[in-house]
């Protein structure tokens, strides 16, 4: 019965636990790899990393949620770049605004330079 459950979630693709699909290590995965990249920019236009990893704790899952700025209105959008501005004004970091890169890079060493696109612009101009 075991080996008869094991066969068919891997054959039928369905993720009952404890059994699985084994996509994670199955599934055929591309040679570009993409990524986000969040700028701070100043009032001279100057860019400024936004370390994601380094801002406190409740900010940490901002990558997630740029897969959602799409279906937010401009006012959503601003707000949600403040708030990944604010930790570098309370470090008195001048921030006018925040730029969000998309990058693609090919995860071949010899492949291609990544290609980094403007996607967003957002947040209040203090």
């Amino acid at each position: 019965m075991f080996l008869l459950v094991f066969a068919i979630s891997g054959l039928a693709h369905l993720e009952l636990y404890p059994f699985s699909a084994f996509r994670l290590f199955s599934e055929v995965r591309g040679d570009r790899r993409t990524s986000w990249e969040l700028r701070a920019v100043d009032a001279d236009g100057e860019e400024r990393e936004i370390d994601v990893d380094g801002l406190p704790l409740g900010y940490r899952q901002a990558k997630r949620l740029i897969a959602t700025m799409r279906d937010l209105d401009a006012h959503e959008r601003d707000a949600l770049c403040d708030a990944w501005a604010t930790p570098l004004r309370e470090d008195n970091v001048d921030v006018t605004l925040v730029r969000i890169y998309r990058t693609v890079a090919s995860v071949r060493p010899e492949g291609p330079a990544p290609v980094r696109t403007l996607q967003y612009e957002c947040g209040s101009r203090p």
